[in-house]
């Protein structure tokens, strides 16, 4: 289990890749290595999310949960200038992948080691964003899914993507017990956006 990418392995090599993205004319690039999610392209379940989120004001505070890299907080960060990112991992070096490439986009977020939310004990966000890490277990999920809806001011938005074979259906139902408003945002070749949104 431990060469999953949500552990960490200081064994593993790290020879550094260089992926490049474009996101509204925009260009980025991404350094990754051994041990990180998707570490040769960003995955197409990422790139669902980024394209279907939508802030309304663009000055949220976003928590990108279990960033990787960093590709979620850092592309909406270069979308929404004035966003508050803050991108948290259980993985070392994915967050340390995450502060390079903050710095290779000169885009500013706060990015640190945190198993799920327990460096962030009473900060609370506008927006959360998470690529669940599925193959940790649905137990594991839904007790994400559980304290983000804690870590949300009332109004606030959680945005996830899954697939239909990843158990879909039951992730949407598990939501809509949580959150007051649960929506499909978008579907795309078997995978699914919802965004939840948390009540007054």
């Amino acid at each position: 289990m431990n060469n999953h990418y949500f552990h960490n392995n200081p064994n593993l090599d790290n020879k550094k890749h260089e992926i490049k993205f474009t996101l509204n004319g925009k260009h980025y690039r991404f350094l990754t290595s051994s041990g990180v999610f998707s570490k040769s392209h960003i995955d197409f379940g990422t790139k669902t999310l980024i394209d279907a989120i939508s802030m309304k004001s663009g000055n949220e505070k976003l928590l990108d949960l279990g960033c990787g890299y960093g590709v979620i907080g850092i592309t909406l960060k270069g979308q929404y200038p004035n966003l508050d990112v803050t991108q948290v991992d259980i993985n070392s070096r994915a967050v340390e992948l995450t502060k390079e490439n903050s710095e290779l986009n000169q885009i500013n977020t706060k990015a640190f080691v945190s198993d799920g939310f327990s460096e962030l004990t009473g900060k609370m966000f506008d927006v959360i964003v998470l690529n669940p890490p599925i193959r940790s277990g649905k137990q594991n999920v839904f007790n994400l899914y559980k304290s983000a809806y804690e870590h949300l001011v009332s109004g606030g938005e959680f945005w996830i993507v899954i697939q239909k074979k990843q158990g879909a259906p039951s992730h949407h139902k598990f939501l809509q017990e949580l959150f007051s408003e649960v929506e499909i945002v978008k579907r795309n070749k078997g995978y699914y956006i919802f965004k939840s949104k948390k009540g007054l």
